[in-house]
């Protein structure tokens, strides 16, 4: 028994999982890491991911350079574009692009090298249950582990949380074909002039660099399917007039587009990373969106493991900080997005030339951190926009109508969030109310 028994126990070895391990792991704990696939399939779905320069200080994450097998490239600004290629905004941010593989057992070698268990190879299966509470987890064919605290970084599938007892404290949502993103890239290699970098949002259509000089990777995201995704990038082809290129290679994958779990923690158990829903609702990307939950989860932990006490009461604490330092952000821009994308082509033209939300500042504050600030000038240049594209009929009742609704609705969730019950005993009450809110967002379109 003592040799199985963990302080943590975290499923899943990808970027959050070999984050969490590590960090634990150096402050002095006994952490396992079990993962489902073998080491040689890890991190093999997607090819390239980014990194903002200024994010691998803040999160302690290892620096790769040119020639390390990890890094593929970087660059320092990129265009953001309207529908008609028109009204280019700059966002200017040194990111690093890296191969997802390479970096994911650089990852994993450091947690090792912490003092971190790692075990392939070895799918979650159910939890050790005492008295209705978690003690550890059965995995790989029936073996056990013990441990103070399980936490679940098993990606958008989210095994262990969706496996919880109902009334635990964590939502056992399903992550349903509505509440993915639809990711396609295309790794082209270009016959002419390379493009600069430039995405679109009426279409969640990109182009970024790849490890081929003369190559990019153009990607889009979509709701709905795979199919989906590429009826549009179809009819980005007609609208963008991209140079010729030649196609290398395809690749998808899914993330969650959803909101997080209201709370993250039950007794003897923290949700992140996918399994959480911790996803940038600018771009659907979630590495070091999720490292922001988890700075404070491992902070808190190590309190609680102090303490002795790692009861849903004694981890709440990490709903609280999170939702202070970026959920309640999130929730808002997520609310105003939503809402945001039911707009017209044409009508998306005008918020582009007229800097309608869709302005080097809101564009350069969404790449800087989760806070986007509205001044009072800025508020009333989208005002003078907005009622300037009424008078010229080039905006909708119907489309002010979810504008208005998503700049309101973004509003009411920043608050309630920020609002978050202190201690689990007015969490219900929140909830309904947060739920209300919710439905009337509703899922992007």
């Amino acid at each position: 028994m003592q040799e199985n028994l963990y302080d943590v126990v975290i499923v899943g070895a990808a970027t959050s999982g070999a984050w969490f391990g590590r960090t634990m792991a150096a402050k002095g704990y006994k952490v396992k890491i079990i993962e489902k696939l073998s080491e040689e399939k890890l991190g093999r779905r997607l090819d390239i991911f980014h990194v903002a320069k200024r994010e691998f200080e803040r999160f302690g994450l290892p620096v790769v350079g040119e020639g390390d097998p990890e890094w593929a490239f970087s660059f320092d600004e990129t265009l953001t574009s309207s529908p008609h290629n028109n009204y280019p905004k700059v966002t200017r941010d040194t990111i690093v692009g890296m191969h997802m593989a390479e970096y994911i057992l650089l990852m994993n070698k450091l947690a090792i090298e912490a003092g971190c268990e790692i075990e392939y190879s070895a799918p979650f299966e159910d939890f050790i249950m005492e008295d209705g509470v978690i003690k550890g987890v059965k995995y790989a064919g029936g073996k056990e582990l013990y441990a103070k605290v399980v936490v679940d970084c098993s990606g958008v599938e989210s095994v262990p949380r969706r496996a919880l007892p109902e009334g635990y404290g964590v939502e056992t949502f399903e992550v349903t074909p509505e509440d993915k993103f639809y990711v396609v890239l295309r790794y082209v290699h270009f016959l002419g002039e390379k493009p600069a970098l430039n995405g679109w949002p009426f279409y969640k259509t990109w182009i970024a660099p790849c490890a081929d000089p003369d190559g990019a990777i153009i990607g889009i995201g979509a709701c709905h399917s795979y199919d989906y995704a590429e009826e549009i990038y179809a009819q980005f082809e007609k609208d963008i007039n991209i140079p010729q290129y030649e196609l290398t290679r395809i690749e998808r994958g899914t993330t969650p587009y959803t909101r997080p779990p209201y709370s993250f923690v039950g007794d003897n158990f923290i949700v992140s990373g996918d399994a959480g829903c911790l996803t940038k609702p600018n771009n659907g990307e979630g590495v070091t969106s999720s490292m922001v939950q988890m700075e404070i989860a491992c902070d808190v932990l190590d309190e609680c493991l102090k303490k002795g006490d790692t009861s849903k009461e004694a981890l709440w604490k990490i709903n609280i900080e999170y939702n202070k330092k970026q959920g309640a952000d999130f929730a808002s821009t997520r609310a105003i997005l939503t809402k945001a994308v039911n707009a017209t082509r044409d009508e998306f033209e005008l918020f582009f030339e007229k800097d309608i939300i869709f302005n080097e500042k809101f564009l350069n504050n969404v790449a800087d951190g989760p806070e986007i600030k509205f001044s009072i000038g800025d508020a009333l240049g989208i005002v003078k926009g907005v009622l300037g594209g009424l008078v010229s009929k080039r905006l909708s009742v119907k489309t002010l109508k979810y504008l208005l609704e998503g700049l309101s609705l973004g509003g009411k969730l920043k608050k309630h969030y920020l609002n978050f019950p202190k201690t689990p005993a007015t969490y219900n009450e929140w909830a309904i109310v947060a739920s209300d809110l919710w439905n009337q967002v509703g899922k992007m379109k």
